[in-house]
């Protein structure tokens, strides 16, 4: 491919990627069809297809980069200088801002169907990345004495992750029984409360 193509293909790529999730976001995911998307940018099925072989690789090329983001986001807090009771607060409030949570809250429920397609396995190793950041935090906070708990590191790190299921966010918050930045601090207060912090939330 010349670099002319190249450029041209690439360009098309990013049209096509930004308007598959406008169409997810709006309709949401088992709605939206490849034809749909191709209609939406007037090009060929078969041209679309020479982007991506699936309505699964396509949304899987979406949400890749956002869950990437989101995992570098927590090692970054985890890796910095803050103390364990504010890696933790960040933990949560980085969580919520996440492209990545935002993505997974507009397409809920629907977007459980990609956990389950041809990339659960490698997503499943983000996770449990991701969940082993949260771990390293709270056995170094216990360590210390931060955090008085007789639970499990593990299973403190799993309920932190549960913490970002959109299903309680929205019944929540897009019903409008509270706001986002309520939402995020009673959060925040819940989980500290259940790693015994003894300071302030």
């Amino acid at each position: 491919m010349s670099e002319r193509m190249s450029k041209k293909f690439n360009k098309r790529n990013e049209r096509i990627l930004e308007a598959a999730e406008e169409l997810i976001n709006v309709h949401g995911y088992h709605q939206v069809k490849m034809s749909d998307l191709s209609e939406k940018l007037d090009i060929a099925k078969g041209t679309l297809y020479s982007h991506y072989q699936s309505k699964e690789q396509l949304v899987f090329s979406i949400v890749k980069p956002k869950i990437d983001s989101f995992l570098n986001s927590m090692e970054k807090i985890k890796d910095s200088s803050l103390s364990e009771h504010r890696k933790v607060v960040s933990f949560i409030e980085t969580g919520f801002n996440s492209d990545f949570f935002h993505f997974v809250l507009a397409s809920f429920p629907d977007m459980g169907a990609i956990f389950n397609e041809d990339h659960h396995s490698e997503l499943t190793l983000m996770q449990e990345k991701i969940i082993s950041i949260f771990e390293q935090v709270i056995k170094e906070g216990t360590r210390n004495n931060v955090f008085q708990t007789t639970a499990s590191s593990h299973f403190l790190a799993l309920q932190l992750m549960q913490s970002f299921d959109p299903l309680i966010y929205k019944t929540l918050v897009s019903s409008g029984t509270m706001s986002s930045e309520e939402f995020v601090n009673q959060s925040i207060t819940f989980y500290l409360r259940a790693i015994h912090y003894k300071g302030e939330c």
